[in-house]
């Protein structure tokens, strides 16, 4: 399968669309990087590995989450 290009980058906020949260941008992988156990305990709508995964910096709270690029987008609050 194909690896994309990420369409978010670092420092960017973006909002969490299943969860409702919004964050910061402050790593991006290329595709999965974590163990298998991981991605079977946590991530549990399946989104696929071969697409950027960022690690997200969760606003308001000392938090870092772990994230697959479908589940995100761009924080439109920034902007308004």
């Amino acid at each position: 399968m194909k690896q994309s290009q990420p369409k978010y980058c670092i420092g960017q906020m973006i909002h969490h669309k299943l969860y409702d949260y919004y964050g910061v941008v402050l790593g991006v992988d290329p595709e999965f990087q974590l163990s298998e156990e991981w991605y079977e305990k946590m991530a549990r709508s399946r989104p696929p590995k071969n697409q950027p995964w960022y690690h997200v910096k969760v606003h308001g709270e000392d938090s870092l989450r772990y994230v697959a690029e479908r589940h995100l987008e761009l924080d439109r609050n920034v902007f308004n």
